[in-house]
């Protein structure tokens, strides 16, 4: 009895018959992804040039640079023994030294994330995390201070996107992103674990789901999943992206995790913990599809990882080995006539 949006109908004309059939088969095993966790917004720092830092304390010479802040600094072990990082402002190339503390990891790019799993040693920047006053940072002789006040120099605290904090250099303090949700697709799919829950910039929308985090990084990682979210998701756009927007994807459907049996939890971390080492690629060369060829005339040949994945999330549904070939079929033909469809414009 109560009516809510349905995308403009745009699932019901875009939605394979596979789609139905998923639908009918799982019944109650099926959720909106906005029902079981929360989907948010990442930082959106209001001043990327500003808050965005790269550390090159161990990629550099330390007598090749110039530091602005260097002060009374004058080797690079002092650097370390003051817990201190040299990092370079990526839009203006100065290299600055800030405190180790207000430095804090970020998913900055989609690039970064490689694998199923988030590595720190993956992540090119820093973001600056500072909510204490400039009163204490001067009383502590922060060299961060300097940093700030160059900000301020360049009138960073009269941006609008900032002007409004109670300190304009302190980014709001969010809760931590388990799971990552990407806002563009192209040909691949990835729904990277935050499992050390390192801050995550707007290009990712959180998924917070701390009870069954693993269960539900298996779901998203499924091929029935990217082929929800190709029908959820919004076409049309410049080089054949898809754009996902985090209120629609709130009605995402997605299959419950806690369908997921417990004697298969074992099985699940094993098989995540294969796949972290794995690199997602190419809906096409994961499930060996030629794109410049009719999909239908192929026939589905999945990679050793993604078969192990799916065929789980496949046994839990209930789906016949016709019906899981056809869901092959179905998200490689909307990622292809989508990216048909931009080349043709």
């Amino acid at each position: 009895g109560k009516y809510e949006g349905g995308k403009w109908g745009g699932i019901y004309l875009r939605a394979p018959d596979i789609y139905f059939t998923i639908l009918e088969k799982g019944k109650e095993k099926f959720v909106k992804l906005g029902d079981i966790a929360e989907v948010r917004f990442g930082i959106k720092t209001g001043a990327n040039e500003f808050f965005y830092v790269e550390d090159v304390t161990d990629k550099i010479d330390f007598d090749s640079i110039k530091i602005i802040n260097l002060k009374n600094v004058k080797t690079f072990n002092e650097i370390k023994q003051k817990g201190l990082r040299i990092v370079r402002n990526t839009k203006t190339g100065d290299y600055w030294l800030i405190e180790e503390e207000f430095l804090k990891p970020v998913i900055k790019s989609p690039r970064e994330c490689k694998s199923i799993i988030i590595k720190q040693e993956d992540l090119k920047y820093k973001v600056i995390m500072c909510h204490k006053s400039k009163d204490e940072l001067k009383n502590e002789n922060a060299f961060i201070l300097d940093y700030i006040e160059w900000g301020e120099n360049k009138n960073f605290q009269n941006i609008s996107t900032v002007s409004n904090r109670k300190k304009w250099y302190g980014l709001p303090k969010l809760p931590d992103a388990d799971i990552l949700f990407n806002q563009f697709f192209n040909e691949r799919f990835i729904f990277p674990w935050n499992k050390e829950h390192y801050l995550v910039d707007h290009s990712y929308y959180y998924i917070i789901y701390q009870k069954n985090t693993e269960a539900l990084v298996f779901v998203l990682n499924s091929a029935i999943n990217f082929l929800m979210v190709e029908i959820y998701g919004r076409t049309g756009l410049g080089e054949g992206s898809l754009q996902t927007y985090a209120p629609e994807m709130k009605h995402l459907i997605v299959l419950n995790p806690n369908y997921f049996q417990i004697n298969k939890k074992n099985l699940i971390n094993d098989i995540l913990k294969k796949y972290s080492k794995y690199k997602p690629k190419s809906i096409f060369t994961e499930l060996s599809f030629d794109p410049n060829k009719p999909i239908r005339e192929q026939e589905p040949n999945p990679l050793p990882d993604r078969k192990a994945l799916d065929d789980i999330v496949f046994d839990v549904i209930g789906l016949t080995e016709e019906e899981r070939k056809e869901v092959y079929w179905a998200v490689a033909e909307l990622v292809q006539n989508r990216l048909k469809k931009a080349k043709s414009v």
